[in-house]
């Protein structure tokens, strides 16, 4: 395996895509991100590639493109998501004028996750441009929606998708990231009845009805983190919200809880949803008349064999760029298990920037990460589509 370096003007071209990227503000909520995924379109069509832009809902599209090699062969995705979270204030810039500070590019996105989609679609161009030769097909998915409920990634999928390997371009610090937990969030009310708080002889108060959930819960949330995995650690359940009541002499109709489940490998929806109701279930109220459970996200957790093909050609290409490589588990939850749970496709996480400058004031991502990224990545598409 060779080195693929990118001469002067190609290391400027890619640092002015991502400030592009960044300058095309697509905040989620409230879920804008059209005119960025029609400026990617727009410069893959320019050079030729085939390119899809379909929509998942009105004004929100995905962006899918193709090239195909020489020959049929393996199929691999390359994926970013195009929405960014609501910027906040305290920034010491403006968060959208993508500002090149010494080696660094600030902004929000620059991190999570435009700079990994920066140099997935930089690794497209430059083989497109320099006619590399490879089979089989890639396929590069720029999704909406990764920062909410991923309603981007469910259309993709449920159209079927066939490949023989898939690449996150999240911000791991250009570390190989082979798992990562996943996410359960579920919201419990109570339902009481509303009366003036003066004359209600047996209120039937919502608050009082969590009051005798949460011991449960609480026990629940300790069971859980008993649960352990060789490389993710323990599972966790915790109560992250509680809302009650309209007013001071109200007696309270309805109160609410939400609360963040941190999934293992093999763990079912339906197994964490029977076992919350379980727990519920002896605290002596009755499930409907009393309480209810919405379990309203569910993103299992991804793994990948560490000796994989995919995680060692992931670990020799980056490598060859950069002099070392590191296997190990990605923080965050993300769009891998579509792919690894849904499709049976080995799925890796490697992208550019660090995570823990994903949703933080004055977002960077180092300049250069992002140009390794685009040569590992285009390195690692000639590798396995040989």
């Amino acid at each position: 395996m060779t080195d693929i370096p990118l001469t002067a003007e190609e290391q400027q071209e890619l640092i002015t895509l991502l400030c592009s990227l960044i300058q095309h503000p697509s905040e989620n909520p409230p879920g804008n991100e059209n005119s960025v995924a029609r400026y990617i379109a727009d410069l893959l069509r320019s050079e030729g590639i085939e390119t899809e832009v379909q929509e998942v809902v009105p004004g929100r599209p995905n962006v899918i493109a193709r090239l195909k090699g020489q020959q049929p062969g393996k199929r691999l995705i390359f994926n970013g998501h195009t929405d960014v979270v609501p910027c906040g204030t305290g920034w010491s810039v403006e968060p959208f004028a993508a500002v090149i500070d010494g080696e660094r590019i600030i902004g929000r996105g620059a991190a999570d996750m435009k700079s990994g989609v920066a140099a997935m679609l930089y690794a497209a161009l430059l083989i497109k441009r320099r006619q590399y030769a490879f089979n089989g097909e890639i396929t590069l998915l720029f999704n909406v929606d990764e920062e909410r409920v991923n309603l981007g990634m469910a259309h993709f999928i449920a159209q079927g998708v066939e490949a023989d390997y898939a690449i996150i371009g999240e911000p791991t610090s250009l570390e190989v990231c082979i798992a990562h937990k996943g996410v359960s969030r579920t919201r419990v009310t109570t339902h009481g009845t509303a009366g003036h708080a003066a004359k209600t002889r047996h209120p039937d108060s919502a608050i009082d009805k969590m009051a005798q959930l949460f011991p449960e819960l609480l026990q629940e949330c300790q069971r859980v983190k008993q649960m352990q995995h060789p490389l993710l650690g323990n599972a966790s359940m915790l109560v992250t919200t509680i809302n009650g009541g309209s007013a001071p002499n109200i007696v309270p109709q309805s109160c609410s809880i939400e609360i963040d489940r941190r999934v293992l490998p093999d763990e079912k929806r339906s197994d964490i949803n029977d076992s919350v109701l379980s727990a519920l279930s002896k605290s002596g109220l009755t499930s409907e008349l009393d309480y209810s459970l919405e379990n309203y996200l569910f993103i299992p957790a991804s793994a990948i064999d560490d000796a994989h093909p995919l995680v060692e050609a992931a670990c020799k290409a980056v490598t060859t760029i950069t002099g070392s490589a590191r296997k190990t588990i990605f923080d965050a939850t993300c769009e891998a298990p579509f792919f690894s749970v849904d499709c049976h496709i080995p799925t890796i996480i490697m992208g550019p920037g660090d995570l823990a400058q994903a949703h933080v004031k004055d977002e960077f991502v180092r300049i250069e990460e992002l140009h390794q990224a685009a040569q590992i990545y285009t390195q690692l598409a000639l590798t396995l589509l040989k």
